[in-house]
């Protein structure tokens, strides 16, 4: 029974963080920029593969029956199906892979399923963005995903960075 009550609470904690990383957007163009690629894989790494893939799947569902947990405050089903939706579903693998790398002996194994998460959130995002907007998925490479990959990049690595410090400093700190 504990150890539900404190799964429970580290997965709401968790798409709190995502929904907080959210909210701290910029618009440009189409597609705001946030930091929920910080909060996904943060979220991947602290809790691992499978809990952390169920907070993204938390943070989507809390969005879908419209409480505001996305960008700019949003939240309904229209913002899972809308030019953006296909970087929200990309969410709970982008989890699932940073928590698999999470617990990977070498920083190689690790970044390469972090990245690897990566590259599916913004190739769902795009081909998503492309088919919604009714362009082709060069152009909506080019306009939704292109300026962003530099910042998601640094928002991955930071968050295995302050996991690794957190865990560093929590020697006994067990595995969520």
């Amino acid at each position: 029974m504990k150890q539900s009550a404190l799964n429970l609470s580290l997965g709401a904690l968790s798409a709190s963080l995502i929904c907080v990383c959210a909210w701290i957007a910029v618009p440009v163009g189409g597609v705001p920029m946030t930091l929920q690629t910080f909060g996904v894989a943060f979220c991947g790494y602290l809790l691992g593969a499978k809990r952390g893939a169920c907070a993204a799947v938390l943070y989507l569902a809390l969005g879908a029956v419209g409480l505001p947990v996305f960008a700019g405050f949003g939240g309904s089903l229209a913002f899972l199906v809308g030019p953006t939706g296909g970087y929200l579903v990309g969410f709970p693998l982008m989890a699932w892979l940073c928590g698999l790398a999470s617990r990977r002996k070498t920083i190689f194994c690790e970044l390469t399923l972090t990245l690897c998460g990566l590259v599916f959130c913004h190739l769902t995002g795009t081909l998503w963005f492309a088919r919604v907007s009714g362009i082709s998925v060069k152009q909506a490479f080019f306009v939704a995903s292109l300026p962003y990959i530099a910042k998601d990049v640094l928002c991955v690595i930071g968050a295995r960075v302050l996991f690794h410090k957190l865990r560093k400093r929590h020697t006994g700190m067990a595995r969520f």
